[in-house]
């Protein structure tokens, strides 16, 4: 039970927090996204915005609390941060967990992010997002 509650939560992790240097915009389009997590794999085509879901999801966790963020640190086409969480448990109390996340820009079509998640209790998991645009939305008729 624990295992998804510290999954879902990592998910919303995967979202840059502010930055004193943004990493550049991507560009709105047809975005493929292939993420692994806990021996499970996930794909996802949507036409999207990934700049503006990043926004939305860090708009989000500040709404919600909950997780302090580390001053995000920029090696090259990296930023790497981390994000000590506390969240509510299933059966009551609290739980809490650090995210380590790394996200490598390889352009304003393509990132990838690692992130590392170590919770208390429970085991350390490790997930990783790739994205890549893959063209123009469709035309609405």
């Amino acid at each position: 039970m624990l295992r998804p509650i510290i999954a879902s939560a990592a998910l919303c992790l995967a979202a840059v927090p502010a930055l004193a240097e943004d990493p550049p915009p991507f560009k709105q389009g047809l975005w493929e996204f292939d993420r692994s997590a806990a021996g499970q794999r996930m794909h996802k085509t949507e036409c999207t915005s990934p700049s503006d879901d990043m926004k939305r999801q860090n708009d989000m966790i500040a709404k919600n609390g909950g997780c302090k963020f580390t001053p995000p640190q920029r090696a090259g086409a990296s930023y790497t941060f981390s994000a000590d969480c506390k969240v509510p448990g299933p059966q009551g109390g609290t739980m809490s967990f650090r995210s380590t996340s790394v996200m490598t820009i390889e352009s304003d079509s393509a990132y990838k992010i690692e992130i590392t998640t170590i919770g208390s209790p429970g085991p350390t998991m490790k997930e990783v997002l790739t994205a890549r645009r893959i063209g123009d939305c469709p035309t609405k008729k």
